[in-house]
C-alpha cells in the first residue's frame, strides 16, 4: 500500500517467490505427512497459478492420502490440462480409475495408520528396499500408498506381505526371504513399509528392529557398494529417503555377514532381490 492508501499490486518476481516459498513450505508438510496442511499450501499455488502442472501434481498426491480420490483425480487432470505430457498426472489418474468409492474409504482410513517418515531413513545393514513378486490384486495395489504399514508373515522360508488387516500383497524375493527367515527363527524382528506403487511394482523397504544375542555381528541386509538416496516424497511419488553418510565406511568394518559360511561366501545384494540405488517412483 502506497502514501495515498492504494494498494500496490505484487510483481511478477514478488508473485514467483511467494510461489516458491509455499511450495518449499508444502513439501516439507509432506515429508512430516502433514498431508492436510500440505494440500491448502498447494490450494493457494495453483490459485496465484492455473497453469503449474507440479503444484496440481503435489495436490494431487495430498487428496490421495487424504482419502479424497475425486478430488485427487481433478487434481491430476488439471495437471495434465496444464501440461499434455506430464507423465507424473498420466500414471495417478490411470492408478486412481481402479479405485471405488468403497476403495477410497479404505485410503482413508489407512490415512492415520502412516509409518513415521524417519522409518524410511536407510541404515546400512539395517534396511534394505525390494520389489515385491506374485502380487496381490489390481484393486488392492491401487489402495496402496507410499507410507503405509505393511506386515510381514513367515510361512516355512517364505515372507509374505500383507496389509494390516491381513489382505494379501505380494512375497519377498526368495534369497532375501530365506536370509531373513532364518534371522527371524533365531530371534531377529523386521518392520516393513510401502516405499511406492508403480504400474504393476510394489516395493517395498524392510527394517531390522531388533537383533538377537545370537546373530550379533550378522548383517540383515548384506550391501556391496555405497547406498545412494531415494526421491523425496510427491515430487516423484516416492517417501523420503537418505543415504547413511553419518554411518562407518563398511569396507572399515570387518563383520561376519554370512549366515552359514559354507553357503553364503560370496552374498551379493542383487541376490536378494534388493537395492540401495535410487528409485524412480514417477
Amino acid at each position: 500500500m502506497d502514501d495515498f492508501g492504494t494498494v500496490t499490486e505484487p510483481t511478477e518476481e514478488e508473485r514467483h517467490v511467494s510461489r516458491r516459498q509455499l511450495a518449499q513450505q508444502a513439501i516439507a508438510l509432506a515429508v512430516q505427512s502433514r498431508w492436510q496442511e500440505a494440500a491448502g499450501f498447494n490450494e493457494q499455488i495453483v490459485a496465484m497459478a492455473p497453469d503449474d502442472a507440479e503444484a496440481y501434481n503435489r495436490l494431487g498426491k495430498a487428496y490421495t492420502e487424504l482419502g479424497r480420490i475425486a478430488e485427487a483425480r481433478e487434481a491430476y487432470q488439471r495437471a495434465l490440462a496444464a501440461d499434455a505430457a506430464n507423465l507424473i498426472a498420466q500414471r495417478n489418474l490411470e492408478r486412481l480409475s481402479r479405485i471405488n468409492e468403497s476403495e477410497a474409504s479404505e485410503i482413508a482410513r489407512k490415512a492415520g495408520q502412516k509409518l513415521d517418515p524417519q522409518f524410511f531413513i536407510e541404515e546400512t545393514g539395517k534396511t534394505g528396499v525390494t520389489a515385491l513378486r506374485d502380487l496381490g490384486e489390481p484393486a488392492v495395489l491401487a489402495t496402496l500408498t507410499a507410507g503405509d504399514q505393511v506386515q510381514l508373515e513367515q510361512k516355512d522360508n517364505n515372507l509374505t506381505i500383507t496389509t494390516m488387516d491381513g489382505t494379501y500383497v505380494g512375497k519377498v524375493e526368495d534369497q532375501l526371504a530365506l536370509r531373513l527367515t532364518r534371522l527371524m527363527k533365531s530371534g531377529n524382528r523386521y518392520q516393513a513399509g510401502i516405499v511406492g506403487v508403480e504400474d504393476s511394482i510394489v516395493r517395498i523397504i524392510m527394517r531390522e528392529t531388533y537383533q538377537a544375542p545370537e546373530n550379533v555381528g550378522r548383517i540383515s541386509f548384506p550391501s556391496r557398494g555405497r547406498q545412494e538416496t531415494l526421491p523425496r516424497p510427491y515430487l516423484r511419488e516416492g517417501l523420503m529417503r537418505r543415504s547413511a553418510g553419518d554411518e562407518e565406511d563398511e569396507d572399515e568394518v570387518e563383520i561376519d555377514t554370512d549366515l552359514d559360511s559354507d553357503d553364503e561366501e560370496d552374498d551379493d545384494s542383487s541376490d536378494f532381490g534388493f537395492h540401495e540405488s535410487a528409485l524412480d517412483e514417477a
